[in-house]
């Protein structure tokens, strides 16, 4: 809000004091903001646990309230959900396209490499040609 207001032409100290007239009237919660980001990027584009704090943090929340928020970000359930619904689409690629796009696919969402290929072969081993 705060960069957003000076790039609008606003005074520091003008900014300042509406910053903390909205934060002492309940209206600026970095917290509360944190914990809905997480709650709607897990259920409705999910991400890794480590994007998710870097779109917090890119969004102006600090990094000790981004990491409080997705200290229940479990990335493994969430990569095999992806992978398994994502393998849905890829029913008609060999082995290596399938690897590939579905690699490329669940490292996008900011999964680390051992994560990915867990999910991958999750994925590959349930699918009815494997």
């Amino acid at each position: 809000m705060r960069s957003h207001l000076r790039t609008s032409g606003f005074e520091d100290t003008v900014i300042e004091e509406t910053l903390d007239s909205l934060t002492s009237q309940g209206f600026v919660d970095d917290r509360a903001f944190a914990a809905a980001w997480v709650e709607s990027r897990v259920t409705f584009r999910p991400r890794s646990r480590r994007l998710i704090i870097k779109e917090l943090i890119d969004k102006g929340v600090d990094e000790t309230v981004a990491d409080n928020a997705t200290e229940d970000i479990d990335d493994e359930p969430i990569a095999m959900a992806l992978a398994a619904k994502r393998a849905g689409m890829l029913r008609e690629v060999d082995r290596e396209v399938f690897v590939r796009r579905l690699s490329n696919y669940l490292a996008g969402r900011g999964f680390d490499y051992g994560t990915v290929v867990r999910a991958v072969r999750a994925a590959w081993s349930q699918d009815p040609r494997s």
